[in-house]
């Protein structure tokens, strides 16, 4: 039958049933206790994640498609991440559309209408003209989908690592609005409500639940990837907005079908499916191909019967299939009947409840030998800011119709956070995060660190974070090393949810992300984080005879960074500390407030060179002394490139306004330079270094080597 089920889990539900389940059943169960839907692998772990803050509408509860929270004035905006890795790996266009519909009709689930989409991209060398090819139909296929149903992508990331090569990664995550007090459940409460289905079912997607369970096998996969339609989708968008009122609940149609949306919706009742109701895209389908079938662009409402003839009324205006294939049921046993004989019948809580598993973990925490760095000043620039990872990413937003519906504030690519503004006035700012390298060597730290990282990437444009949505990537978890990285990750993300008193509302876990030869991907754990502007708005602008500021102590701390990557420097990975994100942080969004600063960017990724580097991107040239740096080192290449946590580097025409402000909130800040008009010229200690080959590199990479590819 080709299922992914253990033994163990056989035997389980045989001693559960007092019977053999049947062929089609055996498929349910495979769909439903798959990785991909169940979380049979990592709920006992995501219990600790802290939901707590009088502003959750609605959190980690099961099955709920995403999370709610409140922005005052009667609005909430709804939250969510998804992705689409092995679909993309497999079929890049349409993993990586069907993950922007999917995502979208998670929001519209909830009665939602989306206003802005991110995507996290990350694939291998781009030497491999496969990862080119793979990159380049990725984001076709996120441009196809957005741009046609007219919701704007308003930021993300993108990254390379040769660990990516076979396995790339999609992330997509969405924001919505809706009046708090008419969001949608995805479950039900009581029987007798109307089981109705909106879309066509066909062939596509088959077993994707079961597909996205597994490691890659280099084998003829196509037939688990679903198509995407984004016209239909709009329909569906368009047409749930209308009808949300005259439905119970809403339900996306996605990972495992009707098996897991009804047996979900349903939340401990039961549920009878007449599968011969269904519209079919293809005819003569094999039923138990039809209950777990993928098919994108459906989705399936609990209607009381007074308005079923209503809902089914406005689709019909669009020619689209809606049909009531069932209804809720007391007693507590999901069926599926085929003209009136039981196909499927098995109990709801033996579906909802499959066995939890903890695996056995090996620490895999690295005992460096820390030496000191010697590494030539200028090539070591030259090398490190050249680096795909920060070059800029205009060419893949250019793709993004990232103003459609005009609530876009911050365009992609001008500031640390993505901007919209809200029907109450109010400006949101989104982040996502994650930090590969930095897992590899301390997924613990790392779990702090891409919480911290997002946080200060919101207080960047004036915002302050309020909530939260993760996504866990990782191998096998079976495997030890990989279970204790998972373990180690969900630690440090709970700890700094926490500290900051951010809410995770909901998010997602996708484990069997390797190569066809058992390879498992670097742990990418990912933080999409939100938060409200508090004031004033800032936008970036240099200002030449700037004052540049550093914010925060540096340390040498090279592990997990970029330079370590490059070079392979021996070094302890950063110890995030929480308390000095959060003043910097405090300290940014005053000085925003206060009208103190022209420009403020986080340090991370390349250290304090690639913060500066992004000055000088903007035609201006910088002059530091790295004496004035405050920091545990006195070697240049280590206070360069260190990714210690905690700083920003900030534009000033008050530097000692800046100054007196950290000390007031007990950190430390120091001046360290001045912005001038030598363009693309970096002076370090009064010498010069010519940037402006990696300057054209910077604006030109993306577009030679993946428009010409």
């Amino acid at each position: 039958m080709g299922l992914n089920l253990l033994p163990i889990e056989m035997d389980d539900i045989r001693k559960r049933l007092d019977r053999e389940p049947n062929e089609i059943e055996w498929r349910v169960i495979d769909a439903v206790w798959s990785e991909h839907c169940s979380y049979k692998s990592s709920k006992i772990f995501l219990k600790s994640f802290s939901i707590d803050s009088p502003n959750v509408i609605m959190g980690i509860k099961d099955w709920q498609d995403a999370g709610a929270v409140d922005i005052g004035d009667g609005w909430a905006i709804v939250i969510k991440v998804e992705s689409h890795n092995h679909p993309s790996a497999i079929d890049p266009f349409n993993g990586a559309a069907t993950g922007v519909g999917g995502i979208i009709r998670d929001i519209i689930s909830k009665g939602a209408k989306p206003i802005a989409l991110m995507d996290m991209i990350r694939v291998g060398n781009l030497k491999i003209r496969k990862n080119v090819w793979l990159l380049k139909n990725i984001i076709a296929g996120i441009a196809a989908y957005g741009n046609s149903i007219g919701v704007p992508v308003v930021g993300g990331e993108l990254s390379f690592d040769d660990t990516y090569n076979d396995n790339p990664l999609v992330d997509v995550a969405a924001i919505g609005i809706v009046r708090k007090d008419k969001i949608k459940p995805s479950i039900v409460d009581k029987a007798g409500l109307k089981l109705v289905l909106a879309g066509l079912t066909g062939i596509d997607g088959l077993g994707g639940a079961s597909f996205a369970s597994r490691k890659l096998s280099g084998e003829d996969e196509i037939g688990a990837v679903q198509i995407a339609d984004p016209f239909a989708g709009k329909i569906i968008l368009d047409v749930t907005l209308e009808i949300a009122d005259k439905v119970e609940a809403i339900k996306d149609l996605g990972g495992g079908g009707l098996a897991v949306a009804v047996t979900e919706m349903a939340n401990g009742l039961g549920a009878i499916v007449d599968i011969e109701k269904i519209p079919l895209r293809v005819k003569n389908m094999n039923p138990a191909d039809v209950i777990i079938s993928e098919t994108q662009e459906r989705m399936l409402y609990a209607v009381e019967e007074k308005n079923v003839e209503e809902v089914c009324k406005a689709f019909e205006e669009y020619e689209y299939p809606c049909s009531v294939i069932g209804e809720i049921t007391s007693e507590p046993i999901i069926k599926f009947r085929y003209f009136g004989k039981d196909l499927v019948s098995l109990p709801t809580n033996a579906l909802l409840e499959p066995p939890k598993f903890l695996w056995p973990i090996k620490n895999v925490r690295k005992n460096v030998e820390e030496k000191n760095v010697d590494l030539p000043l200028e090539s070591t620039i030259y090398t490190v800011l050249s680096h795909p990872d920060l070059v800029s990413k205009e060419w893949v937003y250019s793709q993004f119709d990232y103003e459609v519906n005009t609530s876009t504030v911050v365009k992609p690519g001008d500031a640390n956070g993505a901007v919209v503004s809200l029907p109450n006035g109010k400006l949101l700012a989104i982040k996502a995060d994650g930090n590969p390298d930095l897992c590899s060597e301390d997924a613990y730290e790392c779990g702090k660190g891409i919480v911290a990282e997002a946080y200060r990437n919101l207080a960047t444009v004036g915002a302050r974070g309020m909530v939260a949505v993760d996504h866990l990537q990782f191998g096998d978890p079976k495997k030890p090393e990989v279970y204790y990285t998972f373990v180690e990750a969900i630690r440090g993300i709970g700890e700094a949810t926490r500290f900051f008193n951010i809410p995770i509302v909901g998010g997602k876990v996708s484990f069997y992300n390797e190569n066809s030869q058992g390879k498992p991907i670097k742990p990418t754990p990912l933080i999409v984080m939100a938060g409200l502007v508090q004031g004033k708005l800032l936008k970036n602008r240099v200002e030449d005879s700037s004052y540049v500021v550093l914010l925060g102590y540096t340390r040498k701390e090279l592990g997990g960074s970029l330079l370590s990557k490059i070079f392979k420097v021996p070094s302890q990975a950063p110890k995030v500390r929480l308390q000095e994100d959060l003043l910097s942080s405090e300290v940014v969004i005053d000085a925003i407030n206060e009208e103190k600063i022209t420009f403020a960017k986080d340090i991370s990724r390349g250290g304090l060179a690639a913060s500066l580097f992004n000055i000088i991107v903007h035609g201006y040239g910088v002059e530091i002394s790295t004496k004035s740096i405050l920091s545990d080192t006195d070697n240049v290449v280590e206070n360069l490139f260190s990714e210690s946590s905690g700083r920003f580097v900030i534009l000033t025409n008050e530097p000692e306004w800046i100054v007196e402000k950290s000390r007031s909130k007990g950190i430390v800040a120091s001046i360290i330079g001045k912005v001038n008009k030598k363009t693309s010229i970096l002076t370090i200690d009064n010498t010069d270094y010519d940037l402006k080959t990696i300057v054209n590199n910077y604006f030109n990479f993306l577009e030679e080597v993946i428009g010409n590819g």
